[in-house]
C-alpha cells in the first residue's frame, strides 16, 4: 500500500480546486478515522489530486463540501474515500527472503509438528492485488503434497474492493513475470488475453489449484476483525509505515492475539518491531519473527 503514485490528471482543472488548512486537516482526520492511516502534511497535493475528479463528478464546488458530503453519506461513499486514498503497490516475490524462510524453516517445522488433517493457516494481511497470496500458495504446494488432507488455507485480505477484484481474477499482464521462473509459470499459470480490441492485453491467470487455497476478503484493519482461529503464519508487510506507532502497536498486539508459540510474522523491508519481547516475539530474520515458546 503507497501514497506516493503519480497521478495522470490535468494540472490545470486541478489547480482550480483550493485545499484548505481546514479542509486538508479535515480529510486527514477522516482518513486516519477510516483506514489508520497517518497522513503527513506533505501529502496535501496527493489529497488534491486523488479527490479532484471526485468532487466534479458529484458537482461539489469545493473540498469543504465534499468533506460535509463524506459526513452526511459516508456509508455510500466511504468505499471511494478509502481505496482513493490507499494504492496499492505489489509485485510477485517482492522481498522474496520471506518465502525462502517459509519454505526452508516454517514449513518443515509446522509438518513436523502439526498432526494429520490438522489446520495450517497463513493469512496475508494488506493483499493489494494478490501477488503476495498466489506466491504463498506456490511455497504451499511446492512443498506439501497433500494440501487437501492437511487442511492447508491461505486467508488474503485488503481494504480496497477494486483491487480484490483483481486478486480473484488473478490474471495479470505479462510484464509482471519477470521474477518468475519459467518452472512456475508453466505449472501454476495458463496464458491468456485479457479484453478485446484496443484494450486486449496478453496475461497469465492463476491455476484453479492456486486460487482453491485462497480466500480473498475486504477487511479494515481498523476494525473489529471477525477471525477467531489462530494463524501459524502472518505476512503484513508494508502496511506498518503509513500508520501512526499507537496504531501500528494496536495491530500488532491483535496479530500476536491470532498466533500461538512457534507461529511467525514477517513484515516490510523498512519497519521494525521496536520492543518484539513485549509482544511475545523474537526476531529470527530480516524482517522475521516468532511468536516464543512460552
Amino acid at each position: 500500500m503507497v501514497l506516493d503514485r503519480e497521478d495522470s490528471m490535468n494540472a490545470k482543472t486541478i489547480a482550480l480546486l483550493e485545499l484548505s488548512n481546514a479542509d486538508f486537516n479535515n480529510i486527514r482526520t477522516l482518513v486516519h478515522e477510516n483506514t489508520g492511516i497517518a497522513l503527513s502534511p506533505a501529502k496535501r497535493e496527493l489529497v488534491k489530486r486523488r479527490f479532484s475528479p471526485r468532487l466534479r463528478a458529484l458537482d461539489l464546488p469545493s473540498f469543504g463540501a465534499y468533506v460535509d458530503y463524506l459526513r452526511s453519506n459516508f456509508a455510500q461513499e466511504g468505499n471511494y474515500f478509502c481505496n482513493a486514498i490507499t494504492t496499492n503497490l505489489t509485485s510477485f516475490y517482492r522481498e522474496n527472503h520471506h518465502f525462502e524462510l517459509l519454505q526452508k524453516q516454517v514449513l518443515p517445522q509446522l509438518l513436523k509438528t502439526k498432526r494429520q488433517g490438522e489446520r495450517i493457516r497463513i493469512w496475508s494481511a494488506g493483499c493489494a492485488t494478490g501477488q503476495e497470496a498466489y506466491c504463498l500458495a506456490i511455497t504451499l504446494l511446492k512443498n506439501i503434497s497433500d494440501t487437501q488432507r492437511r487442511d492447508v488455507k491461505i486467508l488474503a485480505t485488503d481494504l480496497d474492493e477494486n483491487c480484490l477484484a483483481i486478486a480473484r481474477k488473478g490474471a495479470y499482464p505479462n510484464k509482471e513475470f519477470g521474477t518468475v521462473s519459467p518452472d512456475i509459470l508453466n505449472n501454476y499459470f495458463a496464458p491468456e488475453i485479457v479484453g478485446t480490441g484496443q484494450k486486449a492485453k496478453s496475461c497469465y491467470t492463476a491455476s484453479h489449484k492456486l486460487k482453491e487455497l485462497i480466500t480473498f476478503n475486504k477487511l479494515n484493519l481498523m476494525e473489529p476483525w471477525p477471525m477467531k482461529g489462530q494463524f501459524d503464519v502472518i505476512f503484513c508487510r508494508n502496511v506498518f509505515i503509513y500508520f501512526d506507532k499507537e496504531t501500528q502497536l494496536q495491530l500488532l498486539r491483535g496479530f500476536a492475539a491470532l498466533q500461538q508459540p512457534g507461529s511467525y510474522l514477517c513484515i516490510g523491508h523498512s519497519e521494525i518491531i521496536p520492543n518484539p519481547a513485549q509482544l511475545g516475539y523474537q526476531l529470527i530474520g530480516k524482517t522475521a519473527y516468532r511468536k516464543k515458546q512460552a
